[in-house]
């Protein structure tokens, strides 16, 4: 009797440690990620300020702030298009909170600890609880997960849908209902990166085939999974044809399928490239550096010397792989073996993006860094596993990598961020906001010179513009019945400003602030950029 208790209450214990360290591992998860949200990084990254314009517009009007109505794809720049789903997933926070930087950033947030929960379910059931824990401590202190869930880019929300697709397509081996679910997920990823039309289809494809082969599903399973999937994912195919084709705008009660006379995207792609066989080993050898040997891409995409996912992680990586590689031959459950077949397709296909796209970079080959965290968490938990003593070593390693991570994170690389954010040029803007004048003459000087487009954009997330006012259709009052184009000028102020209209306020690059005369203008610096804002307004 003794020894029945004695067991039961050393399995409660287990229980219990295992579940302390999931608590601890979901709450250093979200925890770090909360530390300096939403400031951190500074200013605004221009696609991001876009995105949560649009999202605006939508929530007030249910059109783009070019006043097309529900679109299914952005127009975006207009030489470079945009997807829509973070913007709609952005509507209701901007309805509770305004347009300002936590409701930009918050969707983001949410859907990359989504994501986070759906690998936990996909590794926990496949390979086992320890080894969910170990993925989600990984996840926690993982360079690429932090930093992308911190600011707001529209294809980062692709790798965040496929997973949760994947989660439930795996679950759905054992519940058919999970299987239907999983398309809602597929379908949602092609509106979030123009990749996905590399990607998915011929993801779901493989998987149709494999599980067909393996008797997971029936031909009714399939054809309510495309059913599905087509089902909600038909608007921006539609789209892509319509533009392929050249066909005109098509414009129905729920939605706009526009064909978008600028396109540059084409570019990217290595079917359209004029030497295949050179862009192909570039291709190649851009992603091995960014993937593999993690070598500094953009300074919002990585921090120096930590790499996507720590460079010591590459071993555990490649471990890990073989381990699924073996899962996927010789495991006995027919679902887990099923499971582990179906991560090596998201891994090959993940692979063939970074073949497809051109000169990628660590947003463009976005959708491979979760399969690598899976990898990782793997190779770990077989390491420690087979030589416990390493656990002590490991999590020794990545605690310190993690500690100097966050701390560079906080500190220079977030200075820096600032720059390539614009965040002086963004706290000028946000200090004329509080003069009420004719027109505010802001510089375009911004990302380069004569960057119009990106100065426009930044002023209308800050100034918050009505979507109809920008339009012409709307707003006067409100504005001085001035129009849009009347009230915000983008240029680089005259040499002579001292007789320069009373009722003018002005944002420039801070180099140039000799022009503006002492007693006329009040001169406050930001930085790169500064504000000059006449006296008469000043003392109105």
């Amino acid at each position: 009797m003794r020894g029945s208790i004695e067991t039961i209450n050393e399995s409660a214990l287990k229980r219990n440690w295992k579940m302390a360290f999931l608590i601890l591992a979901v709450y250093g998860l979200i925890a770090v990620r909360l530390i300096g949200f939403p400031e951190i990084p500074g200013g605004l990254n221009q696609d991001g300020a876009m995105g949560a314009v649009d999202a605006r517009a939508l929530a007030q009007y249910a059109t783009d702030r070019y006043g097309t109505f529900m679109p299914a794809h952005f127009e975006a720049w207009g030489y470079g298009q945009m997807s829509v789903l973070l913007s709609y997933l952005t509507v209701p926070f901007i309805k509770l909170f305004g347009l300002n930087k936590l409701a930009m950033r918050l969707p983001m947030l949410l859907v990359s600890l989504a994501g986070a929960a759906g690998i936990y379910g996909i590794v926990k059931r496949l390979f086992g609880e320890k080894t969910g824990v170990t993925v989600l401590l990984f996840l926690a202190v993982n360079p690429w997960h932090y930093m992308q869930s911190r600011w707001a880019l529209d294809c980062n929300l692709f790798p965040h849908m496929f997973v949760l697709g994947l989660y439930f397509l795996i679950r759905g081996l054992e519940k058919k209902k999970n299987l239907y679910l999983s398309m809602l997920f597929f379908g949602l990823c092609m509106f979030c990166y123009g990749v996905a039309f590399y990607m998915v289809p011929f993801f779901l494809l493989t998987a149709c085939i494999l599980l067909l082969l393996q008797r997971k599903v029936n031909l009714k399973d399939v054809l309510l999974c495309l059913f599905i999937y087509f089902g909600i994912s038909w608007p921006i195919y539609g789209t892509m044809l319509i533009n392929f084709m050249k066909w005109e705008t098509v414009r129905l009660p729920f939605v706009t399928m526009q064909f978008f006379a600028g396109n540059v995207r084409t570019a990217d792609i290595l079917l359209f490239s004029d030497n295949m066989g050179q862009q192909l080993l570039d291709n190649l050898k851009a992603m091995f550096n960014v993937v593999f040997l993690q070598k500094e891409d953009w300074l919002w995409n990585s921090v120096k010397g930590f790499g996507t996912m720590y460079k010591c992680s590459m071993p555990f990586v490649l471990l890990g792989a073989v381990s699924v590689l073996i899962g996927a031959i010789k495991e006995k459950d027919g679902n887990k073996k099923a499971g582990c077949q179906l991560l090596l397709c998201f891994w090959i296909f993940s692979l063939l993006v970074g073949i497809m796209i051109n000169y990628v970079n660590v947003n463009r080959i976005n959708i491979i860094f979760y399969i690598h965290i899976i990898f990782a968490a793997v190779g770990i938990y077989f390491v420690i596993r087979k030589w416990k003593k390493t656990l002590y070593v490991i999590l020794t390693t990545y605690g310190i990598l993690s500690v100097l991570f966050f701390n560079q994170y906080f500190t220079t690389w977030a200075q820096d961020m600032e720059k390539a954010f614009y965040a002086d040029f963004v706290d000028a803007l946000t200090y004329v906001k509080e003069y009420d004048c004719d027109c505010y003459y802001i510089t375009p000087d911004t990302q380069y010179e004569g960057a119009y487009n990106v100065s426009e954009i930044l002023t209308l997330f800050v100034f918050d513009v009505d979507a109809k006012y920008f339009q012409g259709e709307g707003g006067l009052e409100e504005n001085r019945n001035r129009t849009y184009w009347d009230r915000f000028r983008y240029g680089n102020p005259p040499e002579n400003l001292y007789e320069a209209p009373e009722s003018t306020v002005y944002v420039f690059r801070s180099n140039i602030q000799e022009r503006f005369p002492k007693e006329k203008f009040c001169v406050t610096v930001f930085g790169d950029y500064a504000a000059a804002v006449p006296w008469s307004i000043i003392n109105s």
